[in-house]
C-alpha cells in the first residue's frame, strides 16, 4: 500500500543525499582551489628571492646559498627548489630527487616528491642580466591533503546526521500535520454510527474544502430524509378522506352509477394526491448531474400545459423568456414554478403574472393573481414555522407546502403580499450560491385557505 509518509520521507533523503554530496564535496574542491592559489603567492615570493640570490660572476650568474632560506638545506624539509642557468642548483632539501623542469609555467600543479610526499610546484622561465634562468620551486602539500581527507570524512559523518535529523523531524512534522485527518476519520466513523450530524471545521485550510463538500453532503442527505418523512406524513392525511369515504361506499351492498363514480373520483384524488407526495420525496436540490431549467424551453412548456387544465379562464402573462440557462435543477423549477402558477390560476378570477429577475446574488421570481387574497392574520400565521392553513382542501395547499420546502431547502426566502392585480403575491428568492440547512421535524408550510 502507498504511503504518503515513506513517498515525502524518500523524496527528502533523495534530496538531502544529494545537497550533502554536493555541498561537502563542493567545499572540498572550492577550499582546495583557494589554498593552492594562495600558496601558489608564497611559492612566487620564494621564485623572487631565489632569483634575487644570483649575483654576476666573471664566469656567468651564481646563486648565493648565504642569501636562501635555511629551511632549503634540511632533508626532506618540504621545502625545493631547482634553478637552472649555464650551472644548475639544487637545494639540499631534495637531497638525490629531481624537480620537473621540462614544462614551462607549471602552476599549482601537484608532483611525487621524496619520502612520499606531494609537492605544489611552481615553474617559470625568466631572464637574468640577458641570461635565461629557470627556476621551480615547490612545497609538501600532503598535509594538506590529509586534513582534507579527515574534513571529508567529518563532513560525510555531520551530513548523514543532518539526514536523519531532518528525516525524523518531517516524519514527526507530517504526522502532526496529518493530525487532522485522522481526527476527521474518527469523525467519520462517529457519524457512521449514528454519534454525530456534522464534521469538525477546526482544520487547516487545506482540508477546509474537503470537510465543507462532506458536510454540504450530510446536510442534502439529511434534507432528503426529512422531506421523505415530511412526504409520507402528509401522504397520510391527504389520503385519510378519500379512503374513508371509499369505504364506505363499497360497505354499500348495492352500487349504482352515482356511486362508481363517486368511488372513481375518490380513487383519482387518492392518485393525485400520491404522485404529490412521490414527487416531494424526490426533490434533490443542487445535484451536480442534473439538467438545468432553460426557461425559453421549459417555461412554454409549463404554460401550455397550466393553460390546457385552466382553459382559457385565466390569462398568464410573463416576460420574453431568455435562452440562458438558471443554474437550479430542471425538475426543481417546473415544481416550484408549476405549484405557485397553479395555485394562483385556481384561485385568480382571470389574471395571472409571473416575473422573474436573475442578479448575481440570488433569482427573484414573483406570481401575483386578481384573486381574493389572503389577510394579513392569515399570512402571519401561514408563515410561522409549523403551522399550517388547511391541506385537505381539494386542489389547495399541498402544492404551496411544497413550494416552501423547496425554498427553504435552496436557502431562499418565500413571501406573501398583495398584489397589484388586487389579489395575492407569492415572492421567492433563491440564492446562487445556496447554503442548504437541514430541515426540522416539522418543516414550513406555506398554505392558502
Amino acid at each position: 500500500m502507498n504511503s504518503i509518509g515513506r513517498q515525502l520521507g524518500g523524496g527528502l533523503l533523495v534530496v538531502l543525499l544529494l545537497t550533502v554530496m554536493l555541498v561537502g564535496q563542493g567545499g572540498i574542491w572550492l577550499f582546495d582551489r583557494a589554498l593552492r592559489d594562495y600558496l601558489s603567492t608564497d611559492l612566487q615570493r620564494e621564485t623572487d628571492a631565489l632569483l634575487a640570490a644570483l649575483t654576476p660572476s666573471p664566469t656567468g650568474l651564481y646563486l648565493d646559498l648565504r642569501r636562501v632560506s635555511p629551511d632549503y638545506q634540511r632533508p626532506f624539509s618540504g621545502r625545493y627548489f631547482v634553478v637552472q642557468t649555464s650551472e644548475r642548483w639544487r637545494s639540499r632539501s631534495l637531497w638525490d630527487q629531481r624537480l620537473p623542469l621540462d614544462a614551462d609555467d607549471l602552476h599549482n600543479t601537484l608532483v611525487p616528491g621524496p619520502a612520499g610526499q606531494q609537492l605544489l610546484v611552481r615553474s617559470g622561465t625568466f631572464d637574468k642580466l640577458g641570461e635565461p634562468v629557470r627556476i621551480s620551486v615547490a612545497m609538501d602539500y600532503l598535509p594538506l591533503l590529509q586534513a582534507f581527507a579527515q574534513a571529508r570524512l567529518w563532513l560525510w559523518g555531520l551530513g548523514a546526521l543532518a539526514v536523519l535529523v531532518s528525516l525524523l523531524i518531517q516524519q514527526g512534522l507530517l504526522r502532526r500535520a496529518l493530525r487532522p485527518l485522522h481526527r476527521t476519520r474518527d469523525e467519520l466513523a462517529e457519524w457512521h454510527a449514528g454519534q454525530r450530524l456534522v464534521l469538525s471545521d477546526n482544520v487547516p485550510q487545506e482540508l477546509l474544502p474537503l470537510v465543507q463538500e462532506i458536510n454540504h453532503l450530510g446536510a442534502q442527505v439529511e434534507q432528503i430524509i426529512q422531506r421523505s418523512r415530511k412526504g409520507v406524513g402528509d401522504l397520510g392525511h391527504a389520503l385519510k378522506t378519500p379512503l374513508a369515504v371509499s369505504e364506505s361506499l363499497l360497505a354499500q351492498t348495492d352500487l349504482d352509477q352515482a356511486d362508481k363514480t363517486a368511488i372513481a373520483a375518490q380513487l383519482q384524488e387518492i392518485r393525485g394526491q400520491l404522485e404529490r407526495a412521490l414527487q416531494r420525496s424526490r426533490l434533490a436540490p443542487e445535484s451536480q448531474a442534473g439538467k438545468r431549467f432553460n426557461p425559453q424551453q421549459d417555461l412554454h412548456w409549463l404554460l401550455d400545459s397550466l393553460r390546457q387544465i385552466h382553459g382559457q379562464r385565466v390569462q398568464i402573462e410573463h416576460p420574453a423568456a431568455q435562452a440562458q440557462d438558471w443554474p437550479f435543477e430542471r425538475e426543481d423549477m417546473l415544481e416550484l414554478l408549476g405549484n405557485l402558477l397553479d395555485n394562483a390560476c385556481k384561485w385568480a378570477r382571470g389574471r395571472v403574472r409571473l416575473d422573474w429577475q436573475m442578479s448575481p446574488q440570488a433569482l427573484l421570481l414573483r406570481v401575483q393573481d386578481d384573486g381574493p387574497g389572503i389577510t394579513h392574520e392569515d399570512r402571519e400565521k401561514v408563515l410561522r414555522r409549523g403551522t399550517r392553513l388547511d391541506e385537505s382542501v381539494t386542489g389547495h395547499g399541498l402544492g404551496l407546502a411544497i413550494v416552501g420546502d423547496l425554498v427553504e431547502v435552496y436557502g431562499g426566502e418565500l413571501a406573501l403580499g398583495d398584489s397589484e392585480l388586487g389579489g395575492l403575491a407569492v415572492r421567492v428568492s433563491l440564492p446562487l450560491s445556496p447554503l442548504p440547512q437541514p430541515l426540522s421535524h416539522k418543516g414550513r408550510g406555506v398554505t392558502r385557505a
